[in-house]
């Protein structure tokens, strides 16, 4: 139980920092980032959007849909096994995702969101907590 509820805290704080992105590009303020480098350089770069879609609002549906799979063990035991087989490889997915948008801001936009990279983090450790669920 208590991966479990490192994947749901873990997801929690995934849906805060991109919900975070979200509300502070839809109302048009500016992000203020705590480590120097100027966020908005990143978040509004050519990179903000993937599939047509901004990074920061793809990023809120993937910790949503973790969330929702994580609680679903909870409330539908019977289904834990099949979601258990599935979050390695979503988690996985995701933990890519982040580490192209970090490769990204590394070697072509050269500046740093404080934000995105909390998010890469958090996917990254989601990733490995999946993992070490499978195990368990």
């Amino acid at each position: 139980m208590v991966f479990e509820t490192l994947f749901i805290v873990l997801s929690v704080l995934g849906i805060i920092d991109a919900g975070f992105l979200t509300y502070k590009h839809t109302r048009k303020q500016p992000l203020i980032c705590p480590i120097g480098d100027s966020c908005s350089a990143v978040t509004e770069s050519t990179w903000s959007h993937m599939f047509g879609v901004r990074t920061e609002v793809l990023g809120l549906l993937y910790y949503l849909s973790l969330l929702g799979l994580i609680v679903g063990i909870l409330f539908a035991p019977s289904l834990r096994s099949s979601i258990m087989s599935l979050l390695p490889w979503v988690t996985g997915g995701g933990a890519l995702f982040s580490l192209f948008l970090v490769s990204l801001q590394a070697f072509v936009i050269k500046k740093y969101c404080f934000y995105c990279l909390v998010s890469a983090g958090i996917s990254v450790v989601l990733f490995l907590t999946s993992i070490r669920l499978l195990i368990v």
